[in-house]
């Protein structure tokens, strides 16, 4: 059965043993995540970064005497914006210049920057978690403060959907951050989850 396909159980074929070959590439951070799969990698090692952390990377592992390890099939994000195409790993965040805190959050790792933005969601489900923030900036903080445990959500002013793809238009245009590091503005995007697009060993 396709990937592509609703039914297809992502998380039941996330994980698998494998040998470890000769020449692992290495991440560490979620932007060199992006850079190794555009580079044509399909396994890495990853030692850093958001996606590390939601994988539960503590740096206390080790493969020296084994060959063997736990490949995990993590999904990436695909963005078209200014009719150009970029890739992140964890997340990606578009705000108004002057409200940052009123912003959109399409986020592909539960953990980003040691919050727990979405505690249910996962890096390998074929979806995206996209969380909406529409509220004062007082109530921003309060929730940017209960975001390290996760207890932002529920709340009235912040909405929580699950897509596989996602667009938007505004009427002026917004900065769009992706995976915390490169930034640029548009007026419109379209997102979609590349499922299972590249494999990961965590140390």
């Amino acid at each position: 059965m396709s990937k592509s396909t609703e039914s297809f159980d992502y998380l039941g074929n996330w994980e698998q043993s494998i040998k470890i070959p000769n020449n692992l590439k290495t991440a560490t951070s979620d932007e060199e995540i992006c850079f190794l799969y555009q580079s044509g990698e399909q396994l890495i090692r990853l030692q850093g970064g958001n996606l590390y952390a939601s994988l539960g990377g503590n740096g206390l592992i080790d493969f020296t005497n084994t060959d063997k390890a736990v490949c995990l099939q993590v999904d990436l994000g695909e963005i078209y914006a200014n009719q150009r195409k970029y890739l992140f790993a964890s997340h990606c965040r578009m705000s108004e210049r002057l409200k940052p805190w009123k912003s959109t959050w399409v986020i592909n790792s539960p953990i980003v920057s040691n919050k727990r933005l979405v505690p249910k969601g996962h890096p390998a489900d074929g979806i995206f978690e996209i969380v909406q923030f529409q509220m004062s900036f007082r109530q921003s903080l309060i929730a940017y403060n209960r975001s390290k445990s996760g207890d932002h959500v529920p709340h009235p002013d912040i909405k929580l959907i699950r897509k596989r793809d996602h667009k938007g238009q505004f009427s002026k245009p917004m900065r769009l951050s992706i995976d915390g590091g490169r930034s640029i503005q548009c007026n419109d995007y379209y997102m979609q989850v590349l499922p299972h697009a590249i494999g990961v060993i965590v140390d």
